[in-house]
């Protein structure tokens, strides 16, 4: 280092020598003063290097400076105390002897404990009375090295004396030369975690139990036209008849599929339209079951969204409204075929049946009741279907209203049978009106239904087919025997059995 040091001083003399020769523009000026620069640098330069090898020779005696890993060492070593205190676990160190000689500030928060208070007691003086006798045979057993490690649930008391539940783990601590000197190990707490999952587990088995009351199939599905399942509730059995893995992942077979053909297009028309807009929707349609039945089915849902507006699925509700939909179906059929025969609405004939039979009852003025069936209905539909066994009723009723008259209300009691209130025998042709019994009336009565039967029995055409109507009738007169209306709709009823046991055309009196 001093010798390359040296020739750049004397290279640097030289150099300077030149540029003076070159300035002056006198060899023997410049020669002059390179050898003067020259003297100088020889005298000069040692007198540097000792001074520069001197301050060596004085901290040579100093004490020797620590190295820099050693510096972070000691650094680290007294920071730790202040690192494990911030942690929220507790860490303690236990002597062979099983008394505790370090605890972070943890253990203030868990137990309300002081640290000075804790250190030099066994960690099972804390512990619950009926564990602390095991708990401490373990942490000994530890601590002398005859058992590994040390993992279990135990109950500690804290200061205010609560039970709470920690989780203990343990291990023996380990000197340099690898000596047995004590045990370490952390204690966390798992009284919240535990609550916190028991009321998580409630509540699992609350939605459960709801999702197995409810009365019909709660779902998750991908947006496809398979509608494939990601979730199904335990209503789907009841529903559709499939277990819910069946219909998971289309195991056996899709929700789709079982959407009826004319609906599929519909149903994923109307879903696409409001997905698209991200709002609910409510939707009827028909669905048919593993037994091959169709049903009915009201279903509301809607689009599940990520943070990113992207679709992740759809989940929704769906039930069962078969009862509901007949209802409103017969219902609507109903009133279409009161409007097209002209014939008086069930409600209607059921709250003037009674009113009737009493004022007869009271004031001496007979009434009858017939049940009238119309016959080989379900075979006309079997034949030709149910539309043409529909357009052969409508025909037969519209035949009711001239063969009864004015003075006698019809309906259709529904399953191919009719009813007639006769209250005004006079506007029906019969003389005798009033003022006689019921059993004086039965000759007239009788001629009423034969015409009447014969009347309604009328071969029906139908887009130029022509189909026959058979007919039986099944009469009550008004009597006090009958305590009520339903009574004498009864035994009318009974009455139209016995005339179609009989045969076609037959008209048949109760109890006669």
């Amino acid at each position: 280092m001093e010798i390359t040091t040296m020739a750049l001083y004397m290279l640097s003399a030289w150099m300077l020598a030149w540029c003076f020769i070159w300035l002056v523009g006198s060899w023997h000026a410049g020669q002059g003063f390179a050898l003067a620069a020259l003297a100088v640098f020889a005298v000069t330069t040692p007198l540097l290097f000792l001074r520069r090898r001197r301050p060596a020779t004085a901290v040579a005696d100093a004490p020797p400076c620590p190295a820099p890993d050693a510096v972070c060492a000691v650094r680290t070593e007294a920071a730790l105390p202040g690192v494990l205190d911030q942690l929220h676990l507790v860490l303690f160190r236990a002597e062979a002897d099983g008394r505790l000689a370090y605890v972070n500030r943890a253990w203030e928060a868990m137990s309300g404990r002081a640290v000075a208070d804790t250190l030099g007691r066994s960690l099972a003086a804390f512990v619950h009375p009926s564990e602390a006798a095991s708990i401490e045979r373990g942490l000994l057993a530890v601590a002398r090295g005859e058992q590994d490690a040390l993992g279990c649930e135990l109950r500690l008391v804290d200061a205010g004396g609560k039970p709470l539940r920690a989780l203990l783990r343990a291990q023996p601590c380990l000197a340099p030369g690898g000596a047995i000197t004590g045990l370490v190990g952390t204690l966390e707490e798992v009284s919240r975690r535990r609550g916190a999952d028991n009321r998580n587990g409630n509540a699992r088995h609350q939605v459960n139990t709801l999702l197995a009351n409810v009365p019909g199939m709660v779902y998750r599905c991908r947006n496809d036209p398979s509608w494939t399942m990601e979730f199904v509730s335990d209503g789907c059995l009841e529903l559709t008849g499939y277990e819910p893995w069946e219909l998971l992942e289309s195991r056996r077979i899709s929700y789709g599929d079982l959407i009826h053909p004319e609906d599929r297009e519909f149903v994923w028309t109307q879903v696409q339209a409001h997905v698209a807009r991200r709002e609910a929707y409510q939707i009827a349609y028909r669905i048919e079951d593993a037994a091959g039945r169709e049903r009915w089915v009201w279903e509301q849902g809607r689009g599940v969204f990520s943070a990113h507006g992207e679709l992740l699925a759809i989940e929704g509700f769906v039930t069962d409204v078969s009862e509901r939909r007949g209802a409103e179906e017969r219902a609507r059929r109903r009133i279409w075929f009161e409007a097209r025969t002209g014939m008086t609405g069930r409600p209607i004939f059921e709250a003037l049946l009674p009113w009737t039979l009493q004022f007869a009852q009271l004031s001496g003025h007979p009434c009858a009741l017939l049940c009238v069936h119309l016959l080989g209905v379900e075979a006309l539909t079997e034949r030709h279907g149910h539309e043409r066994a529909e357009q052969v009723l409508t025909a037969v009723a519209r035949r009711f209203t001239p063969a009864t008259g004015a003075g006698a209300v019809s309906c259709y009691l529904g399953n191919h049978q009719f009813a007639v209130l006769v209250a005004d025998f006079r506007s029906v042709g019969i003389a005798r009106a009033a003022g006689g019994e019921a059993r004086e009336l039965i000759p007239a009565v009788s001629r009423y239904a034969a015409r009447l039967a014969e009347a309604l029995a009328a071969p029906v055409r139908v887009d130029g087919a022509r189909h026959a109507v058979e007919i039986a009738v099944g009469i009550a007169m008004s009597d006090a025997r009958y305590a009520g209306a339903d009574a004498m709709l009864a035994a009318a009823e009974q009455a139209a059995l016995q005339a179609r046991a009989i045969g076609p055309g037959t008209c048949e009196f109760a109890d006669e």
